[in-house]
Formats: structure tokens, C-alpha cells, sequence
């Protein structure tokens, strides 16, 4: 058999029936109503359920601080430094860094104020009145190479500021 003698005998085939959607009637407007009503459900449990802005946990207890042995502490700390100084492994600049350093983690330590990464300005805002005004002194020997610094004020103004802690 030739293709020229198939396609005549094609057109000679009945139709195939074929029913459109909307050969249904109206079933198939209520299986879309269904499942639309279905995803509605979903979205709206979904919107319900879900929390309502940033969830935070509830800050720890305070942990009762032990003022006195945390005055002892950075009191011996103050020494070290003291002792360092007096053997020559620190110059007046190393010193006055030293003790800032000394003085900011005392503060954290005994307020939890995160005063070792503030600045002066910082520190004045926090209400660390004793802590600001020992750093202040320290900054020029901080800073400036050529800036004259009494190691032994120095010395004795970070001690004074944890002496005479609360």
C-alpha cells in the first residue's frame, strides 16, 4: 500500500469523540471551587499558626557577682602589669594600653557592660564615670608616641578605680 492510498482512507474515519472541559457540565467548576477551597485552608492555617515577630529568648538570671574577688583579681592583675613595667617588658605606651585593657574587662566583669570594645565616648554614656575618666588619661600615652605619661599615676589611678568600686 501506497501513502497517497492511506490518506484517502483517513478521511473516510469517523471523528474520534472528544469532549472539552466544558462538556462536563458543572462538575468541573465544583472540583476547581474544591481545590481552591483546599489551598485557601492551607494558607490561612499557615497564616494563623505561624509566629508573630522575631521570637527572643528571655535573658538569663543575673549570676550574683562576688564584688570582692573580682576587686582582688584585677587588683593582681594591676600588679602584673606593675611588675612587667618595673622589669622593662613594657614602655609607657604598652602600659597605658595594658591598663585600659585591664580597667574595660574589670567594668564587664562587674557590671556586664561590654566596655573592652568602647570607646571613650562609649564609656561616658554607659555610666562608667570612674572607668571613663582612668581611660582618659591613658589615651594621649595610648595614642601618641611622643605624649609624656607617669607610669606611676597611671599605676595608681587603675588601682584606685577598683578599690573604690561599689
Amino acid at each position: 500500500m501506497r501513502a497517497a492510498d492511506v490518506v484517502p482512507e483517513l478521511a473516510r474515519l469517523p471523528a474520534p469523540d472528544t469532549y472539552g472541559p466544558f462538556g462536563y457540565g458543572p462538575w468541573w467548576v465544583l472540583g476547581a471551587s474544591g481545590l481552591l477551597l483546599v489551598i485557601a485552608l492551607y494558607a490561612f492555617a499557615w497564616l494563623w499558626t505561624r509566629p508573630r515577630g522575631i521570637l527572643t529568648p528571655p535573658p538569663p538570671p543575673p549570676v550574683p557577682i562576688d564584688v570582692r574577688s573580682v576587686k582582688e583579681k584585677y587588683l593582681r592583675l594591676i600588679d602584673d602589669v606593675a611588675a612587667e613595667h618595673a622589669a622593662g617588658e613594657l614602655d609607657p605606651r604598652e602600659l597605658a594600653q595594658r591598663l585600659s585593657l585591664v580597667l574595660r574587662f574589670f567594668a564587664h566583669e562587674s557590671t556586664g557592660v561590654v566596655a573592652e570594645v568602647m570607646t571613650l565616648r562609649d564609656l561616658r554614656e554607659a555610666d562608667l564615670p570612674s572607668v571613663e575618666g582612668a581611660v582618659a588619661q591613658y589615651y594621649p600615652a595610648s595614642f601618641r608616641r611622643s605624649a609624656k605619661h607617669d607610669p606611676d599615676a597611671a599605676l595608681a589611678a587603675a588601682r584606685q578605680v577598683v578599690a573604690t568600686w561599689m
